[in-house]
């Protein structure tokens, strides 16, 4: 009885196969591509959160401003961006979304944003000026 093995049944016996074949593996580009650059806005920039102010900044050099939104529900910050971009052949759509929940003592009426020519987009937040003062008693005299 004749057993063929099959030179797709694992990938050291396929790889073997193929120099065999070819003379050297001739990898998809996309195997060794840096796979990275494919996760746009995949991750918060700088975060600062002290004692006057929190802000957040966020590459977003992929996007127009007009395809990006910022929401705020109570504490949570929603930013997303999302682009179409048509040609001959097809189109592309890239999009993201992240969501932060702001600090118990952001003063949320204030929040801004801004966005640099580098595609930094920068919301800020100020923390709400502590409410408590001293209260001086004053005598009153009866007449």
């Amino acid at each position: 009885m004749l057993l063929l093995r099959s030179p797709f049944s694992d990938s050291s016996v396929l790889d073997h196969f193929l120099d065999e074949m070819n003379g050297s593996v001739q990898l998809p580009y996309w195997r060794d591509a840096d796979h990275n650059s494919f996760r746009f806005s995949d991750t918060i920039g700088a975060i600062v959160n002290n004692d006057n102010t929190f802000s957040v900044q966020v590459d977003v050099s992929h996007f127009k401003p007009e395809d990006l939104k910022i929401q705020l529900d109570g504490r949570e910050l929603k930013i997303e961006g999302s682009q179409e971009t048509k040609s001959d052949h097809g189109f592309t759509k890239r999009s993201f979304s992240k969501m932060i929940l702001l600090p118990e003592d952001a003063d949320l009426s204030s929040v801004k944003s801004a966005i640099s020519n580098e595609g930094k987009l920068q919301i800020e937040a100020p923390k709400k000026t502590n409410t408590s003062r001293s209260i001086p008693i004053n005598f009153v005299a009866k007449h």
